[in-house]
């Protein structure tokens, strides 16, 4: 019983003195009572504050009319009492939704087992109308949340495209900005270069004049070694490394940088040492590679004026 003393019992009974019994009764039980005389009042009570059992008096002498059920809803179970004399009244009672039908006089043991019975079917249906509101709740919040999810992935797929968009600009407009630098370095100080090394009073600088042009044939042409090779070489390394990928031999190399042919041999085998290019690999086709660009290799001759040929490093 402890577990329906919250519970509400409304009672309609015409007359008065078993009205006073009934309510007596089922307050000993530790149960709510509201007491009507009249199956109006008591409706009207039911609408505006709702109730869990509804003991209704549908007799003949002053009893409700069973058509009046359907008006309470489902949100509460029947209770009918009638004469033996009157059982006739008590089917329509129940075809009309009526949960119990007790005879009167009927024992307190009979009220109780039905008010019993009224509560437990009564819990089982709010929980389980409960459970259904519930699963619908979640039901909705997770096709909302499905819906966000997929607006999300949305607006990612776009700004997606848009990034993309945005990078292959960016890359166009950074090969047309290195096309415009080596053109005008080609059109403009190649030539510029060109008449200093046939100036005869500038002869004896000819060796920094074919270093000029090799660094600037190099950025002209979008050629430079891969920059993770600054991490791995010295800065003499990395001279002759660039020397190297121009198909400079190691004599020219010694004298374009003014040291000698063993420190030369010294820095290549370095360099293949660091840059874990094997014996039976070519050096300057690796770092051609590693450059990302084999326009050196089509461009031919370095050095204007001078070809180069290829072989083998040590």
């Amino acid at each position: 019983m402890k577990a329906f003393e919250n519970s509400m019992i409304t009672i309609v009974e015409g007359d008065a003195q078993a009205l006073e019994n009934l309510t007596g009764t089922i307050r000993s039980w530790g149960l709510g009572v509201k007491a009507f005389s009249r199956a109006e009042t008591a409706f009207e009570h039911i609408r505006e504050n709702g109730s869990d059992i509804f003991l209704l008096d549908v007799s003949r002498s002053g009893g409700c009319d069973p058509s009046m059920i359907p008006q309470l809803g489902n949100d509460l179970k029947i209770i009918v009492t009638t004469l033996s004399t009157e059982k006739d009244i008590a089917i329509p009672a129940l075809q009309f939704g009526a949960f119990d039908f007790l005879e009167k006089p009927f024992q307190e043991e009979l009220l109780h087992h039905s008010l019993m019975r009224a509560l437990e079917a009564l819990g089982e249906e709010r929980r389980a109308k409960r459970l259904r509101e519930e699963s619908e709740q979640s039901h909705f919040e997770m096709l909302d949340h499905q819906r966000r999810l997929e607006n999300l992935n949305s607006q990612l797929f776009e700004t997606n495209r848009a990034l993309s968009v945005l990078a292959r600009g960016i890359e166009r407009e950074r090969e047309e900005i290195e096309s415009k630098i080596g053109l005008r370095l080609k059109n403009l100080l190649l030539p510029m270069i060109t008449r200093l090394r046939n100036d005869l009073g500038l002869q004896k600088y000819s060796t920094q004049v074919d270093m000029l042009t090799w660094h600037l044939e190099e950025l002209s042409s979008g050629l430079s070694l891969d920059p993770s090779f600054a991490m791995t070489l010295s800065s003499a390394e990395m001279r002759v490394a660039s020397l190297v990928k121009t198909g400079a031999r190691s004599d020219e190399i010694a004298r374009q940088l003014h040291i000698s042919g063993n420190t030369v041999r010294s820095h290549r085998k370095n360099i293949r040492k660091k840059l874990k290019v094997s014996r039976q690999n070519n050096l300057r086709k690796f770092l051609d590679s590693r450059s990302g660009d084999d326009s050196q290799a089509k461009r031919g001759a370095p050095l204007a004026g001078r070809p180069v040929k290829e072989r083998v490093s040590i």
